[in-house]
């Protein structure tokens, strides 16, 4: 019986290696100490490539990771050993155009730490639970667009950076009146 394809985590890293935005969706790293273990792998496995053009494809620990750099920014898409490397590579492009979409083609760590709730939307609508649900950049980056100009959301369930946009907003009104 043939599974839908699952994503065990998508990994955001800077230069460095450290963490941006992560996500995991297995029990196969159940601590944080060992999720930390498995990024430093594969940033350490990883960064002497130039998978800036195309994504590369390598194996760690009998995963298949799909990643691709752009400027200071480690994008990485992990699934199991018997997943489609097609599918993963599908993820990651979409996670990476959509997050270039988003950032307004400034693709680089400062901009992604000012915009992290953006980045983080983004991957929720990649994924749900380790579920593919979309890699259309273009849907990808509308739908979180709509998540965040939802400026009639009360204040308390609005991001820091909505909530500005809003006060913002009524700033704005209340001078042209």
């Amino acid at each position: 019986m043939e599974s839908c394809p699952k994503v065990k985590n998508i990994l955001l890293l800077d230069s460095e290696g450290k963490r941006v935005a992560v996500k995991y969706y297995s029990d196969d790293w159940p601590t944080n100490s060992a999720r930390e273990t498995f990024e430093k792998a594969v940033f350490t496995k990883t960064q002497k490539t130039n998978a800036r053009t195309e994504a590369e494809i390598t194996m760690l620990e009998s995963n298949i990771v799909v990643y691709k750099f752009m400027q200071d920014l480690h994008f990485f898409v992990t699934g199991g050993e018997d997943e489609n490397e097609v599918i993963l590579a599908n993820v990651l492009q979409g996670f990476f155009d959509a997050v270039g979409l988003l950032l307004r083609g400034n693709v680089e760590k400062k901009e992604a730490l000012e915009n992290l709730d953006l980045i983080l939307l983004c991957i929720d609508e990649i994924i749900d639970g380790g579920i593919v649900l979309e890699t259309d950049a273009n849907l990808i980056a509308g739908k979180v667009a709509t998540h965040s100009l939802d400026s009639g959301a009360p204040l308390s369930e609005q991001t820091i950076s909505q909530a500005l946009a809003t006060a913002r907003e009524h700033l704005t009104r209340s001078l042209l009146k």
